[in-house]
């Protein structure tokens, strides 16, 4: 094990909860309803998939728009107060350090949302570096955000672990040949993804004996 790497959304930061509220504070203003499926279908996926989900299911491609514009005014609205660290994250990241690995993060979220996060968590300078939506091409399930992580680090990605807790999080991670390390938040792993996990772990809590356990596997 060289590096690891992290996502933040949903892994590091519990922004699952702050936008699943914002979702649902939007439907409820357009009078529908979300269906379950879709919500837990949202977790992980790019916007252009999930505007592509919203499509198939009301029919109307100029309402799906004005759901999302209102979506995103109740997110960007509630997100700096309610956004929350998942538990166990800083002492994740700081024992990924003390393995001697490189430490990376991967997000699909804008650089500047992303910095903003990190930065009110103090977990900013932990990272050695950082790729954000603006670095990549294609969003998850391919594996761009970990190869370009690992391209950065200057090391190969059979080499890496990256730790996820969405279902395109874990496809993108094995995609890019990386071991992945899944803590479940908005939904729990089948088993094709539970296939494609090195473990999956209830909590990051976990996470350091699952790194030492990694490390020493490989030595």
């Amino acid at each position: 094990m060289q590096a690891v790497i992290f996502d933040m959304d949903g892994t590091l930061v519990d922004t699952e909860q702050v936008s699943q509220a914002a979702w649902r504070a939007a439907a409820r203003d357009f009078d529908i309803v979300i269906p379950e499926h879709i919500l837990h279908a949202f977790v992980g996926c790019s916007i252009p998939n999930a505007m592509k989900m919203i499509d198939e299911e009301f029919g109307d491609p100029d309402f799906t728009v004005r759901l999302f514009d209102r979506r995103h005014e109740i997110f960007e609205a509630t997100w700096e107060d309610e956004l929350e660290l998942k538990p166990g994250a800083a002492e994740a990241v700081a024992a990924a350090r003390a393995t001697g690995a490189a430490v990376a993060l991967a997000t699909s979220s804008v650089r500047d949302r992303a910095v903003a996060s990190m930065e009110r968590f103090d977990l900013m300078g932990l990272f050695d570096v950082a790729v954000f939506d603006e670095d990549i091409q294609h969003h998850k399930p391919a594996p761009d955000v970990y190869l370009v992580a690992a391209d950065r680090l200057h090391v190969d990605p059979a080499r890496c672990i990256a730790v996820e807790d969405s279902f395109n999080g874990v496809r993108a991670g094995a995609a890019a040949g990386m071991r992945v390390l899944m803590v479940p938040d908005y939904n729990e792993p089948t088993p094709e993804i539970r296939a494609l996990c090195t473990e999956v772990l209830p909590t990051l809590h976990e996470l350091p004996p699952a790194l030492q356990r990694l490390s020493a596997s490989r030595r």
